[in-house]
């Protein structure tokens, strides 16, 4: 029953550490469930031997089926509570589905040593309350490990927090230096047309004009990306990313298109993976861009009442691989050991049911659309 369950659960979602979790843990009920029966059952004056009473047995099977039913139910609600709370799906988590199959193990050597010793029936309330301490105790110290655990990734968000306050500061003294700069510049242009005015060499300064002041205004145009957008994202980790990548792109000549048009706060996903999984989108896009050594990177930030989207679109090659193919851990079009970026994401991406990854490639334009669903929606 246990080998066909396994393999029921692993042909459904192809993962065989998921597929031990799950099984260890349905067929801990199951014992649960049929103990719970028979010590029950022991106390209210049933014979303990049902092989000779058909009644006995189908009132068992009826009992435990339910329990089991009742157990299961509350296991489920347990876990998407647990999941929607803390946003950690236990199916998923390591620890606990090792203590799921230790615990089954623990469970059926309890049992056999019980088979050999005759399943008395007060063996068998005995089995039954020392499966009860042990799940408690398995209970009490999971929670510890998840209070370590919840510790260990607020000091990693911490620290995540700092670097990301340090990558903004920097990104905005870079800007301040970049106003100084300017300001001496156009002081030098306002004290050049001194001469031109006071000799009223009109015709010298038309072309100086044309020819040095006009093209250096474009210049400062083009490479002024709408930093100014970016105040209207509130989340500052958010910000502070999307501003050094974007200045990033800016020095090394990329044409930069940002549109932030409403205001973004509230963003229904983890501070530290929103901030990985763009970082690597944007890295992607730059590093695209530069191998084709001209090209436009264009990123917009869209909401609306069921979600935000993240559009990030840059040019790219004329022969592009399959998306399958780019997704795939360790495939990348740039050399060896680079194609972690999409397969990461993916990883990431898992456990959280709110999120979707669009990828597009058309007419030379590869476009990643990152929406993140509200989940009150």
């Amino acid at each position: 029953m246990i080998i066909t369950t396994f393999l029921v659960i692993f042909r459904r979602n192809n993962n065989i550490l998921r597929s031990i979790g799950i099984t260890a843990h349905a067929t801990i009920i199951l014992i649960l469930s049929d103990h719970l029966v028979s010590t029950t059952r022991t106390y209210i004056g049933f014979k303990n031997n049902l092989q000779g009473s058909f009644s006995g047995l189908f009132l068992h099977c009826i009992s435990f089926s339910l329990i089991a039913v009742l157990l299961t139910s509350l296991s489920s609600f347990f876990f998407s509570q647990f999941q929607a709370s803390k946003q950690i799906d236990l199916r998923e988590n390591r620890i606990f589905i090792l203590a799921n199959f230790f615990t089954l193990i623990i469970y059926y050597c309890s049992i056999i040593m019980g088979s050999f010793l005759g399943n008395t029936s007060d063996l068998i309330q005995m089995n039954f309350f020392f499966f009860l301490l042990y799940l408690c105790l398995s209970i009490i110290a999971f929670s510890f490990y998840y209070r370590a655990m919840k510790a260990k990734v607020e000091m990693i968000k911490k620290e995540s927090d700092y670097q990301a306050l340090m990558e903004y500061t920097e990104s905005m003294e870079n800007q301040y230096k970049e106003v100084r700069k300017f300001r001496h510049d156009f002081q030098n242009i306002l004290n050049s047309l001194d001469d031109y005015v006071l000799s009223e060499d009109f015709s010298g300064l038309k072309n100086y004009y044309l020819n040095e002041i006009k093209p250096t205004s474009e210049e400062i145009s083009e490479m002024n990306f709408k930093l100014t957008e970016l105040q209207n994202i509130k989340q500052r980790e958010i910000k502070s990313v999307l501003a050094l990548k974007l200045m990033t792109a800016q020095n090394i000549e990329i044409e930069v298109n940002l549109e932030v048009k409403e205001v973004i706060e509230d963003i229904p996903l983890d501070a530290i993976v929103l901030v990985r999984v763009l970082g690597i989108l944007l890295d992607n896009a730059i590093e695209a861009i530069e191998e084709l050594a001209i090209g436009k990177l264009t990123v917009a930030v869209f909401k609306n009442k069921q979600e935000i989207q993240f559009i990030i679109q840059n040019d790219c090659k004329d022969h592009m691989p399959s998306i399958q193919q780019l997704k795939k851990e360790g495939f990348s079009t740039k050399g060896d050991n680079r194609g972690l970026g999409l397969s990461n994401i993916k990883e990431m991406l898992a456990n959280y049911k709110n999120v979707v990854l669009k990828t597009t490639i058309k007419d030379q334009l590869f476009t990643q659309q990152f929406i993140i669903t509200r989940r009150d929606i």
